[in-house]
């Protein structure tokens, strides 16, 4: 019965295991490679790397699609715990799918991914057989912490690839940081020191040095260590730390990107640490810092091939287990020429194979008084020539303005004569439209003398005196307004407003004006918006353009509405109406002074020549819509900040 029990049991899991094979195959079809980075892979030292990753596996025959995931990691006191989980799930999102290898970018994503083989997490099963890569790490590192960091917590130091070799198959590319030659360093140069300050920053490379240099610092205990640790103080308090180191302490500089917040320093971050201390010894444990603050260091030669490490995965393919291996950069002492010529320190009394940056070349000054002469020649050839080309070119410049005169004469004399004909064109145009109102005001005035007119009719000629003399005024003030918008004369009063509460005194003055049959919508573009500008002027265009939309439209609906642009940085109005709309050879000279749609419609043809001149006085823009066809929509922008007050 066992037997049988057992039977059945072990065809049940072989036709599902079969069953999930199919299924696996029919939905990933194809080989991939899988790159977790730790950042975003977009970033120029990411990119080229996974660029040439792909272009060296085509080379070499392999097709297989590259997935490519991003970690994301920015703040490494507040994040460094979850990291190990978000591997975890980017594993098993490609559990199905038939992963060649694993190249991890960036020293969070090895780590977090050591750390998931120390746990024998389950999200690994599918992956034990492949052949895992990393780049851009280092040999040492530390234990991800389980939960936020606190202040007591201190990074605990592992050898990265110990812990990768037996544990699966690996290879890549593996910093070196030697503390104890930098040590041995600063004491050749500095005998008298006696402490050493280690700056360090906010993510897991900073917090990876400082494992590192406990370690290494106990070999050394007639040395002081002093750590300014970037995840636990601000830049200020950095600064003030490193102002107050005592004579006898050198500064090593780690790293020195990310803040305590997981922001970015800025690129003169390091100067501005050290602004108030020129008499301290620097040394850099990583290169930071070199050519501009510290004198020199041991730091590891730097380097990731995406070639190598795509050649050791195609030979691994190719049956050839043992080509996969860790390749560690040899490291190699680097100095600042400058700052060694200052300390008086010449090039034959530093390691061997040094490496100088900013080295001045030896036969500039081999060759200094050479050089001298032949640059005074050269500076008193160039002097010569340009007094030649200043007097050749003063000359060509007079000529040129006389020229300029003669046209700029013609000139002044056509706008002369344009502006006589303006001149009487208007006087014309004004004549005709004075007259109109005029002669209404003084024909009914001489009416209402006559004793035989009944009340009715007294009231009647009185209102029409009322409204001639209202067009007489408005046009007055029209001709004012356009007059004094052109010469500059009129001044703009900024203020803050809210903008529905002047839409509703708009609504308010232009109430008198609304026709029965036709509908006055307002549609705000927010509850509540402050804007800065000069209130009795936005209220004069938009109460000119509803009047404008109020006389050619006879049923339907004017519609008054603004929005804020995307950008934020100007509003749009429209006035939009049902009306006869704009004729299309019209709308360019629509905005000119005198320009009416209708000659026998009351009005000046000023008021959108004068809303054209506001518009343009508070920064904006106004035209008509073309696209709208069921009658006529202006539109006009309004930056929402102000510099001035025109």
């Amino acid at each position: 019965m066992i037997r049988l029990i057992t039977i059945a049991l072990l065809s049940l899991l072989i036709l599902s295991t079969g069953n999930a094979e199919a299924h696996d195959s029919k939905t990933h079809s194809g080989d991939t490679y899988l790159i977790i980075a730790s950042y975003n892979p977009d970033t120029k030292r990411m990119s080229d790397f996974i660029n040439s990753f792909g272009e060296s596996l085509l080379k070499n025959g392999d097709k297989s699609e590259v997935l490519i995931e991003d970690l994301g990691t920015k703040n490494f006191t507040l994040e460094a715990h979850t990291w190990k989980g978000q591997v975890a799930e980017l594993l098993k999102k490609h559990e199905k799918s038939r992963i060649r290898a694993i190249v991890l970018l960036g020293q969070e994503a090895w780590a977090a991914f050591l750390q998931l083989a120390e746990s024998d997490s389950l999200a690994l099963i599918p992956f034990m057989e492949v052949p895992v890569f990393c780049a851009f790490t280092s040999e040492n590192g530390i234990t991800l912490p389980s939960e936020i960091q606190d202040k007591k917590w201190r990074p605990t130091w592992i050898n990265m690839a110990e812990h990768a070799t037996g544990k699966f198959r690996c290879g890549g590319f593996l910093n070196v940081y030697d503390v104890a030659a930098n040590i041995k360093l600063i004491k050749d140069f500095y005998p008298n020191v006696t402490r050493i300050a280690l700056l360090t920053d906010n993510t897991y490379g900073g917090a990876s040095l400082i494992g590192l240099f406990r370690k290494e610092i106990a070999n050394f205990p007639e040395i002081f260590p002093i750590y300014i640790d970037g995840r636990k103080v601000s830049g200020e308090q950095a600064k003030e730390m490193v102002s107050k180191l005592s004579t006898g302490t050198a500064l090593l500089i780690g790293t020195w990107r990310v803040n305590k917040e997981g922001q970015y320093f800025l690129r003169n971050s390091l100067e501005e640490l050290v602004s108030e201390r020129q008499d301290l010894p620097i040394f850099s444990l990583t290169g930071s810092g070199i050519g501009t603050l510290a004198i020199g260091g041991f730091i590891p030669e730097y380097g990731a091939n995406a070639n190598i490490i795509a050649q050791q995965i195609i030979n691994f393919n190719h049956g050839k287990p043992d080509s996969l291996r860790f390749i560690r950069g040899e490291g190699m002492y680097n100095f600042d020429s400058r700052k060694l010529k200052e300390l008086g320190v010449r090039s034959d009394q530093l390691p061997a194979n040094s490496v100088l940056i900013s080295s001045e070349d030896p036969r500039i000054d081999l060759y200094k008084n050479y050089i001298t002469i032949i640059s005074v020649i050269t500076v008193l050839s160039v002097l010569l020539l340009i007094t030649m080309f200043v007097l050749y070119h003063r000359n060509k410049k007079l000529r040129q303005n006389l020229e300029t005169r003669e046209i700029e004469l013609i000139a002044a004399k056509d706008i002369a004569e344009e502006s006589d004909k303006l001149k009487s064109a208007f006087l014309a145009n004004m004549s005709h439209e004075i007259r109109t109102p005029l002669n209404a005001i003084v024909g009914f005035s001489d009416i209402l003398c006559t004793e035989t007119l009944t009340e009715t009719e007294k009231t009647n000629y009185n209102s029409l005196i009322s409204q001639n003399s209202d067009i007489l005024l408005t046009l007055i003030n029209d001709i004012l307004d356009i007059s004094r918008l052109e010469t500059g004369k009129t001044k703009f009063a900024f203020q803050q407003v809210e903008l529905n509460a002047l839409f509703d005194n708009v609504s308010s003055t232009t109430q008198h004006l609304r026709k029965p049959g036709i509908q006055y919508n307002f549609n705000p573009g927010k509850e509540s918006f402050i804007l800065k500008t000069d209130p009795k002027r936005l209220m004069q265009v938009l109460i000119n353009l509803i009047t404008n939309a109020n006389k050619f439209t006879e049923q339907g609906a004017i519609t008054l509405s603004y929005e804020l642009d995307s950008s934020l940085s100007f509003i749009l109005f429209t006035i939009t109406d049902t009306g006869c709309g704009v004729p299309a050879g019209k709308t360019k000279n629509i905005f000119k002074r005198f320009e009416k749609l209708d000659e026998y419609k009351q009005g000046t043809g000023l008021g959108l020549a004068i809303c054209k001149q506001i518009i343009t006085k508070l920064g904006g823009d106004i035209w008509i819509d073309p696209n709208y066809s069921s009658g006529a929509r202006f539109c006009f922008t309004h930056p929402t900040s102000h510099d001035q007050v025109i």
